[in-house]
């Protein structure tokens, strides 16, 4: 329901994917699932962590996260088709301005040519 709700108001949350208890023995499948679903929303990696090997990394990757939101913005398939959209617009629109300079200018060489040529 809130992705639906970003997705139609067009706001976005940045998102983290922590893998806590990294010291317990993970299933093999559930690293790589968890891995693939980050890759899918085009986020980072899950961030492993464990208390007992005394790794912080995870405060810091949540203040990089904070100083840089637009990094952690999962990107969904409504959005992913809605930037598709916008550049096949853009690429339209490119091709038209060109064609519109291209007719201005052969005509504006057809009216020199007249020109020069009823002289």
């Amino acid at each position: 329901k809130v992705v639906n709700q970003g997705e139609l108001t067009g706001h976005k949350f940045p998102c983290l994917l922590i893998a806590a208890k990294d010291d317990l023995t993970p299933f093999p499948r559930a690293v790589l699932d968890s891995v693939k679903v980050a890759q899918e929303l085009k986020i980072d990696a899950p961030i492993r962590v464990s208390m007992k090997s005394g790794d912080s990394n995870v405060y810091i990757k949540i203040i990089n996260a904070a100083e840089h939101p637009h990094l952690s913005i999962p990107e969904t398939e409504f959005v992913r088709k809605r930037k598709q959209h916008q550049q096949l617009l853009h690429t339209f629109i490119f091709a038209l301005a060109g064609a519109a300079v291209a007719l201005v200018g052969l005509t504006a060489r057809r009216a020199r040519a007249n020109k020069n040529s009823s002289s």
